[in-house]
């Protein structure tokens, strides 16, 4: 074998195993399903039979008893705001967890005065292990509340525009939104109690408010209280979806979408036969290559 092959050879294995690096290798993008690392929700999905959606458009016809969790880290298109209106409207129940992401263009196209005030909410007494992990204690009496004293957020913010009687749970009256960054309380920033779960209802259906999408990974959704939230969230629905198609994607992920789409298109007829005439070329290249040499 020349050498020129045998770098083909070499070449042609690593771009296998790399592939196959990359299938089997566990997802690490934030908030996934199919993620078991600290930052994907698998144990709340797999413990509670959550489906992912790639789109809403796989949402039931029917949303009465459906309950659907949308973490909004990218952005709608109108007709996806349309269709989530429609869900909620119709009887289904939004579970909008959001601190940083574009939760309030929802809620303005829903025609909610309710928004995410996307400002870093501190507590540096009452809290889990530091200023970040604020202990959510002032809970109302309400079925999502039940059984549980306390919820520990993280890296969290606040609600705003949210009535008393919209409000689940409130962060403790240390806590407040740090405006400037630095980590101390000012005069002009906001202190608590600051709601932090609001439901809001829109038709027949429900909007919960959640200031923290970070409650439902896989790192969080055990500590103290939040187990309990969750399984108050599962106990009312028939169904429960997470829509992932608003979820930022990693590199990982992006390659591995890649492959799967070249997996389907091998799989068609078109596909196998390119495959066939691109396994032909490889073995015939190096005796067309050794034919030309003998005669040279």
């Amino acid at each position: 074998m020349s050498l020129r092959n045998y770098l083909l050879s070499v070449i042609a294995v690593l771009m296998v195993l790399l592939a196959l690096g990359i299938w089997f290798y566990p997802s690490n993008s934030d908030f996934r399903a199919e993620n078991p690392l600290w930052n994907g929700v698998q144990a709340m999905a797999t413990d509670y039979h959550i489906q992912p959606l790639d789109a809403l458009a796989g949402l039931p016809p029917s949303p009465y008893g459906v309950s659907l969790f949308v973490i909004p880290y990218l952005d709608f298109k109108t007709a996806e705001m349309e269709q989530l209106r429609r869900f909620v409207s119709q009887g289904g129940r939004l579970i909008l967890a959001d601190d940083y992401g574009y939760g309030n263009r929802v809620l303005e196209y829903l025609g909610l005065r309710a928004r995410f005030t996307g400002e870093v909410l501190l507590d540096p007494l009452v809290n889990y292990k530091n200023e970040r992990l604020p202990r959510i204690t002032r809970l109302q009496p309400d079925a999502l509340t039940a059984n549980t004293d306390n919820l520990v957020f993280n890296h969290a913010t606040c609600l705003a525009n949210v009535s008393g009687n919209e409000s689940l749970a409130l962060s403790s009256p240390f806590s407040f939104l740090d405006l400037n960054g630095n980590g101390s309380h000012e005069d002009n920033e906001p202190s608590g109690p600051l709601p932090v779960i609001s439901r809001h209802q829109l038709g027949d259906g429900q909007v919960i408010l959640i200031a923290d999408p970070s409650l439902f990974i896989n790192s969080m959704n055990a500590i103290e209280g939040n187990a309990a939230l969750m399984r108050n969230i599962a106990s009312g629905a028939d169904a429960l979806y997470i829509d992932q198609s608003h979820l930022e994607q990693s590199e990982l992920y992006r390659s591995r979408s890649w492959l799967q789409k070249a997996r389907h298109l091998a799989s068609t007829s078109a596909g196998s036969a390119g495959l066939v005439i691109i396994a032909l070329t490889a073995a015939l290249v190096p005796v067309w290559h050794q034919k030309k040499e003998k005669n040279e």
